[in-house]
């Protein structure tokens, strides 16, 4: 995993950028997505906002950090980039 994550985002520093990125502006609740495309045969980063909008064709979920309020609220409240800066609750390969 980490030798495909350099490869597409060039560091796993860059990747990670672009996920807490990506996860900071799902707008509600939902999650972000680390996917394989295997049309393009590349990872992408998704993001997946409320349960009705979930699906995300033809890709294959790796990981997914949960952004519903039941995941940080607790601690975090509001803050949700608080929660994802501090790692939030990841998902791996329970897809």
């Amino acid at each position: 995993m980490a030798e495909e994550i350099n490869k597409y985002f060039f560091s796993f520093e860059t990747f990670k950028k672009q996920f807490s990125a990506a996860a900071v502006a799902v707008e509600g609740s939902g999650w972000t997505l680390l996917c394989y495309n295997p049309i393009f045969n590349k990872l992408e980063i998704l993001t997946a906002e409320k349960h009705q909008n979930l699906t995300q064709w033809g890709v294959v979920p790796l990981l997914a950090l949960d952004l519903w309020e039941h995941a940080y609220y607790l601690k975090y409240q509001n803050k949700r980039p608080a929660f994802v800066e501090a790692g939030g609750i990841w998902l791996i390969g329970m897809m």
